[in-house]
């Protein structure tokens, strides 16, 4: 299966031909584990080594269909993911918030903030931002705010257009680092882009309180990008 996925993207010479030939290889794994398997073994599929191609091709398909703005059938592969595999060791998590707040999802995203309520990561603090502006909530937006700030305060330069979006995804970032702000933005970058009224407000934020300094973040760990480096 994952020879399929790799001669996918040899081949693939646009992204409607990468997009069907990702589909083929996760019909493929679905047929090579069957329909009893996966039901069987549904909530620790990560645990069995033969589940991982299935779910890696099943990753790179739905971030496919997220990239090219196709969110619902993103949303419906991440989770199916998370059925299989609920504590989530791909880290799509981040892509699925995401993609329900693209779809305008906010009681999806509201309950996916809430199970994974203690990551501490860039993209559930800024996307915790969004989803209670979305929700008609501005008291609790402010609190998710200074949250999300703490977090990493570097995704809010990207979200005002005062340092351009970043091309290039790193390999390895540290939590409240730069690198993280550019992971947090492919998350869920392209939502807030979507919802101009939130970023004005967050403008209008740092209007409001004056100019924002950036906090240096020194001697952080490095950890490897989620989705990245997954066996």
């Amino acid at each position: 299966m994952d020879a399929l996925v790799v001669l996918t993207d040899l081949d693939a010479r646009t992204t409607r031909a990468m997009i069907a030939g990702l589909q083929q290889a996760v019909a493929a794994g679905e047929r090579s584990l069957g329909s009893k398997f996966i039901e069987e073994n549904r909530g620790h599929f990560w645990g069995l080594i033969e589940t991982r191609p299935y779910m890696r091709a099943m990753e790179q398909l739905a971030g496919q269909l997220f990239a090219e703005g196709l969110n619902l059938d993103a949303i419906h592969i991440y989770e199916r993911m998370l059925e299989l595999n609920p504590n989530d060791n791909q880290g799509i998590r981040d892509q699925l918030l995401g993609a329900y707040l693209c779809a305008d999802d906010l009681q999806g995203a509201g309950k996916l903030l809430k199970r994974f309520k203690g990551d501490a990561g860039a993209t559930f603090a800024w996307g915790s931002v969004l989803e209670r502006f979305l929700a008609g909530d501005p008291t609790g937006a402010d609190v998710a705010l200074k949250t999300s700030r703490q977090a990493n305060p570097f995704v809010e330069l990207y979200m005002t257009g005062r340092k351009p979006i970043p091309r290039e995804l790193p390999e390895m970032y540290s939590l409240g680092s730069e690198e993280e702000a550019k992971m947090c933005m492919d998350s869920v970058g392209r939502a807030w882009a979507l919802h101009k009224d939130a970023v004005f407000w967050l403008m209008d934020r740092q209007v409001a309180e004056g100019s924002r300094t950036i906090p240096r973040k020194a001697a952080l760990k490095k950890v490897p990008v989620k989705g990245k480096r997954v066996q």
